[in-house]
């Protein structure tokens, strides 16, 4: 006894350190990972942040310093095609001097000539108007070096007050979340036109760049080492504010709208293509982007990702990691996968209320450790501390269908002597001339033919969720409705036997194949009430099983079968059941041994989507002439199918009947119904 003590504590010992060595090894790997920047978690990553905008935060409202003058439809549409004559440019410009705009940033540059006229026009509006910004759009090569640019006319672009660049370089999935602030160009450094508009709005006239910021008067902007910042839209296009080009020029907006405002000119127009991938929407106008990286940096609404929030991230690695260790190894699995669900969805409520203060933390890879540390010490709790608890479970199953072991786990209470009523379908099945068989042949090849043809029969029913009662010879006893409810469990034993017959076709053409005499089977099926529950002695051997009518009569239906020579007769209350989705025909009104209640029966024939004979419609008319005493005219019908269908056994039996009550009639208060005297 001893030394079987120390041996288990050794092997508890073991087992801690194992999966402590376990747990930080999968802690390592997700954070080599993240370290490594992998490009599909990072992939992922990304996605998460466009959740945290349009499926958690939603819109915000923007900065009241800002509007959008949109070259739209409608401008498009009175002021011709575009682009437009510089004169209209001059137009706007002069009413947004008169109104008294603080800023005007055009995105949008003039490289080539018009007419000189109107050149100079254009220049000495923008001069005397003094607010204007126009654009520089930069190339760059793989490695997002400059190698040329395009400015404006030089007359127009020294006119302006400033220019900024119109850069946009989307992400790997072609989604716009950062913007160069600054780019440089010949020993300069370009701010982009959205900080051209915040330092308008500031009224900042310098920048001063650092290793991962810029500073702009008392506001310090966060960048990385390319100076882009992560954009925080506050919205989805059409969030700020828009005035038509042409209303504005032809004066149909009120002046005191446009008054200290700073407006981003740009196009609206899907026809114009300039539309850009933001996480709120694919078609975003790139003068919006613009807008947004001003907007932010008025506002100081940045999100930051930086050392701190690196920090942060590999210390919820850790934290998610080895939280989700200790559930696992402390609670069963059924438990322990909601309790991290929980433990995760409160980690990403964590991560949304970080990315509402600023911060952008990590949301996939804590919840890849997560995810790890359960996959890995949920397997090795499967594999070895669970090992003795999954063989009682093996054991229990040899004998007890697993619905019942589940929920024996569940309510240990429920292995009690007793039982409860329950509304079931049962359904009986056996060989037919299985007794001539096994006469005939050995007890191994008898046994062997049988566990094939029950293997095969189980996965049938378990296919349809039924549960095997018992093997009782070469017969089986299967049920629906316990201890589950089934609503449908008529329909499910009607489904289930049709299976079966198919099953049997395929098993007979392997059995020829192999020379061997295949079987064929038959059965019976009835619902109704019963009473399911644990029969037996308490300690020592319980079954879970049914009892009551229903069971006995679904037991003489099978029996009934043989008589009629069908596959498969249904009892009266599955028939009405099931038939809004299978076919049928009506056999006879029987009483069976030990009843007087007669009940009608049926031969089950297939699906309502399998075309009906017309022999079965034949077989319905004999059969009612039959009841109304016309015995000659119900035999001639009966006669008639047997020329079509000569092995219709329930045409013979009622051939046979009709001549015999031709000569020997009823009495006239016979009510149709055969008594059956055997089972």
């Amino acid at each position: 006894m001893a030394l079987s003590f120390l041996k288990n504590n050794l092997m508890k010992k073991d087992s801690k350190v194992t999966v402590v060595f376990l747990a930080f090894i999968s802690i390592f790997i997700v954070i080599a990972l993240y370290y490594n920047q992998n490009s599909f978690l990072e992939a992922f990553e990304a996605k998460t942040y466009d959740l945290r905008f349009k499926s958690l935060r939603g819109a915000v409202t923007p900065s009241a310093d800002i509007a959008i003058v949109a070259i739209d439809e409608k401008s498009i549409a009175e002021l011709g095609r575009f682009p437009w004559t510089r004169s209209q440019y001059v137009r706007l410009i002069e009413r947004l001097s008169a109104a008294d705009a603080k800023v005007l940033l055009v995105d949008a540059f003039f490289s080539e000539r018009e007419a000189q006229a109107i050149d100079r026009s254009f220049a000495a509006a923008i001069k005397k108007a003094g607010n204007v910004v126009l654009a520089v759009p930069f190339d760059f090569d793989k490695q997002l070096r400059v190698t040329g640019s395009t400015h404006s006319l030089p007359e127009i672009e020294s006119a302006a007050a400033g220019i900024g660049h119109i850069n946009l370089l989307p992400e790997d999935d072609g989604v716009n979340r950062r913007n160069m602030l600054l780019i440089e160009e010949n020993g300069k450094l370009v701010p982009s036109l959205g900080l051209k508009g915040a330092m308008a709005a500031l009224g900042e006239k310098k920048f001063e760049p650092g290793s991962f910021e810029i500073q702009l008067g008392d506001k310090s902007i966060p960048v990385d080492g390319n100076y882009s910042m992560w954009i925080n839209y506050a919205g989805p296009p059409g969030n700020y504010p828009r005035y038509s080009f042409t209303d504005i020029v032809n004066g149909r907006i009120d002046p005191a709208l446009l008054k200290g405002k700073v407006l981003f000119l740009g196009a609206t127009a899907l026809g114009i293509y300039d539309m850009r991938v933001t996480p709120f929407h694919n078609n975003t106008p790139g003068v919006e982007v613009h807008a947004a990286v001003a907007d932010n940096i008025i506002s100081g609404r940045f999100i930051r990702r930086t050392g701190l929030e690196a920090l942060l991230d590999m210390a919820f690695i850790a934290m998610l990691g080895l939280v989700t260790f200790y559930l696992t190894m402390r609670l069963r699995l059924h438990v322990a996968i909601p309790a991290v669900f929980l433990l995760s969805s409160g980690y990403v409520w964590l991560t949304y209320w970080f990315f509402l203060q600023g911060h952008w933390v990590s949301m996939i890879y804590p919840l890849l450790a997560a995810m790890i540390a359960l996959s890995t010490g949920g397997s090795f709790r499967y594999l070895v501390l669970d090992r003795s608890a999954r063989e009682m479970r093996s054991m229990f199953s040899s004998y007890l269908s697993a619905k019942l072991v589940a929920r024996l786990e569940k309510d240990p209470d429920a292995a009690k002597i007793g039982g409860d009523s329950k509304e079931v379908t049962v359904m009986f099945t056996d060989i037919k001339g299985f007794t001539s068989f096994s006469e005939t042949r050995s007890p191994q090849e008898v046994v062997t033919r049988l566990n094939e043809y029950l293997a095969a029969m189980v996965q049938v029913i378990d296919q349809f969720d039924g549960t095997v009662d018992k093997f009782i010879g070469d017969g089986i006893m299967v049920y629906w409705g316990a201890p589950l409810a089934q609503p449908d469990h008529a329909k499910l034993a009607v489904a289930c036997m049709l299976e079966m017959k198919t099953t049997m076709e395929r098993l007979g053409i392997k059995w020829k194949n192999e020379s061997v005499v295949p079987f064929v089977i038959r059965g019976g099926a009835l619902s109704g009430e019963v009473v399911a529950g644990n029969i037996g002695c308490n300690g020592k051997k319980m079954e879970y099983t049914l009892i009551g009518d229903t069971v006995n009569q679904a037991s003489r239906l099978e029996g009934a079968a043989k008589y009629y020579g069908v596959d498969f007769l249904i009892g009266e209350s599955t028939y009405l059941l099931t038939r809004d989705a299978y076919r049928f025909r009506e056999l006879d009104k029987i009483r069976v041994v030990g009843k007087l209640v007669p009940v009608t029966v049926y031969e089950l024939l297939g699906t309502l989507s399998e075309p009906e004979d017309n022999w079965v419609k034949e077989f319905d008319a004999a059969l009612a002439l039959y009841r109304a005493h016309r015995w000659e005219d119900a035999a001639n019908y009966f006669a008639t199918i047997l020329e079509d269908i000569p092995e219709d056994k329930p045409s013979k039996l009622y051939l046979e009947r009709c001549n015999y009550y031709k000569n020997t009639p009823p009495s006239k208060e016979w009510d149709g119904v055969f008594n059956r005297t055997d089972k």
